[in-house]
């Protein structure tokens, strides 16, 4: 599910805020869970003022699955929320950084072993392939994981989708046609 999500809901904002506390665990990381995290509600997430975070608890280790940004603010005769699916913001760091050094790294490697395989003809010997096939096997790395951990919480998403229809009493937006 890309893009923006708008929902209205009937309840007035401080109602929308107090009925998500309600339908989730408030996000504290702990040892003794299978999923990291207090409680057992399957919604985990943090409620600020007029905006919110919602991911859907799971029992193994997605650290590319998508959170729900939202947003809420006052509208006549309810609620609008709007929001979107995206990854968590230390994710998106780890893998500019990730990205950053394997590229650094490697690409002074990979440039030095085809100049060297360029310059004359001698048996390529396995140091030679390591040069020629990490960097790309690491880039490519660093762009289909996140994209695999996408995939497999897309269930999430809708997941939580319908668990903002069912506690907010929300009805979803459909995109106008342009």
């Amino acid at each position: 599910m890309r893009g923006r999500v708008v929902l209205h809901s009937a309840f007035p904002s401080d109602s929308v805020a107090d009925a998500l506390r309600r339908s989730m665990d408030e996000e504290q990381r702990t040892l003794f869970s299978l999923s990291g995290y207090r409680g057992d509600r399957p919604v985990i997430g943090k409620v600020y003022a007029d905006s919110f975070r919602l991911q859907k608890r799971i029992y193994y280790r997605n650290d590319f699955a998508g959170q729900f940004y939202g947003r809420f603010q006052p509208e006549a005769g309810g609620t609008r929320i709007e929001g979107c699916f995206d990854l968590p913001r230390w994710s998106k760091v780890f893998m500019n950084v990730w990205l950053a050094f394997v590229a650094l790294i490697g690409a002074p490697v990979f440039v030095a072993t085809v100049i060297d395989l360029t310059r004359g003809p001698h048996s390529t010997s396995s140091d030679k392939w390591v040069g020629l096939l990490v960097l790309p096997s690491m880039v490519l790395f660093g762009i289909l994981l996140p994209k695999v951990g996408r995939l497999l919480g897309r269930g999430g998403e809708r997941f939580l989708l319908k668990h903002l229809q069912q506690t907010l009493s929300a009805r979803i937006e459909e995109p106008r046609a342009q």
